[in-house]
């Protein structure tokens, strides 16, 4: 579960039209306004889909700016798949020791 929040800043007069083209966001909920301000809550399953819903706030008409104030993400997912590619971080890091590894370039010609 990914979860943020997006402060959006307008003129007075556009509140109700932005609020409007918000709710029709997939994954976008306003949940406060205040004066020439909105906080908007963008609650997805993953982050394609949240940085998908921000980039079309993004470009929604009459907004003077938009700011994400917080995120946060929920890494299990991502975590398992992991997990699941069977990767080993101790294997990978002992391969990377110096005693490992060969050079076959020749930089003495370069410089």
């Amino acid at each position: 579960m990914n979860l943020s929040s997006v402060l959006i800043v307008s003129k007075k007069e556009k509140i109700e039209q932005i609020k409007e083209k918000i709710e029709k966001v997939p994954f976008c909920s306003v949940e406060l306004v205040q004066d020439d301000k909105i906080v908007v809550i963008i609650e997805s399953e993953n982050l394609e889909d949240e940085l998908s819903a921000y980039k079309n706030l993004e470009k929604l008409d009459d907004i003077i700016s938009i700011n994400m104030v917080f995120s946060y993400q929920d890494l299990d997912e991502e975590r398992e798949k992991i997990l699941k590619a069977n990767f080993q971080a101790d294997d990978f890091n002992e391969k990377l020791k110096k005693d490992n590894l060969e050079y076959y370039g020749n930089i003495y010609k370069k410089f």
